[in-house]
């Protein structure tokens, strides 16, 4: 069984997962990354979720846990993301720490299943928050990039803060992402991953101040109908498979009735 990496200085952002050629579906690596994190999650049935740079693979892959069934996620991209608000979260990146951060309430996703055919969905609420998180572990942004960590032990719960206190709390981190926003805006223009984490920092601070929020960038769009191109070849090969099968079959079938009208 792969191990866990929760030392958050070895994670790295994620390669797509190249599973479509000219032939058609090559399946290997994918269903091997797959078997690698369902295996954990099956032994760990308290985790909620795992992406594949935390096992020590750099591909686009995670796995979700809705209720008690599993679900993969290839390549996935968030399309559009509509509403926000501060939630209280963990990470098995940081054990023993809870986050406050920014997530959104609703998103449209596409992505691969672990059949390895295209999906289109919408998400609300935990379901958006966690594949939000998903989502910024395969680009390399953590929840601490992101959100105000607090050490459970030392702290307590951000749970058993009264309203008043976690008024408070909202109030710091307003000004700790105001800080992170402006030194990651600064730098942003030459370092593709500072880019990314500018981007959902300035998702965060849109959050904490109130502003509406609604994201469906021309960048996104492009990826979205990137994937819908490649699935729609995926689909294609498949098809050409499939009839060339049935094409076999219909032929020996007629070739057995001659046979047997002989």
């Amino acid at each position: 069984m792969k191990e866990l990496i929760t030392d958050i200085t070895k994670l790295e952002s994620a390669e797509p997962l190249e599973f479509i050629s000219d032939t058609g579906i090559n399946r290997e690596e994918g269903d091997a990354i797959i078997n690698d994190l369902k295996e954990i999650m099956e032994a760990n049935p308290d985790m909620v979720s795992l992406a594949a740079p935390q096992i020590g693979i750099n591909k686009r892959i995670f796995c979700i846990r809705f209720n008690e069934a599993i679900k993969t996620f290839i390549d996935p991209i968030i399309t559009k993301k509509t509403g926000s608000h501060l939630v209280i979260e963990t990470s098995t990146l940081l054990p023993g720490k809870e986050i406050l951060i920014a997530r959104p309430e609703e998103i449209t996703v596409v992505y691969y299943t672990d059949d390895f055919k295209y999906e289109e969905n919408k998400l609300l609420d935990a379901a958006a928050a966690i594949f939000d998180q998903q989502v910024q572990l395969l680009d390399g942004v953590l929840p601490s990039d992101l959100g105000l960590v607090s050490d459970i032990e030392e702290d307590g719960s951000l749970n058993d803060l009264t309203p008043e206190e976690f008024e408070e709390i909202k109030e710091i981190y307003k000004q700790f992402i105001k800080i992170k926003a402006n030194q990651a805006a600064q730098e942003a223009t030459e370092n593709e991953e500072l880019a990314k984490q500018y981007k959902q920092l300035k998702f965060s601070e849109d959050v904490v101040n109130g502003r509406t929020l609604v994201v469906d960038s021309e960048e996104e769009t492009e990826h979205k109908l990137a994937i819908h191109k490649a699935g729609k070849a995926a689909r294609i090969a498949e098809n050409k498979a499939y009839a060339k099968t049935n094409f076999k079959a219909g032929v020996n079938k007629a070739l057995k009735n001659k046979k047997g009208h002989k």
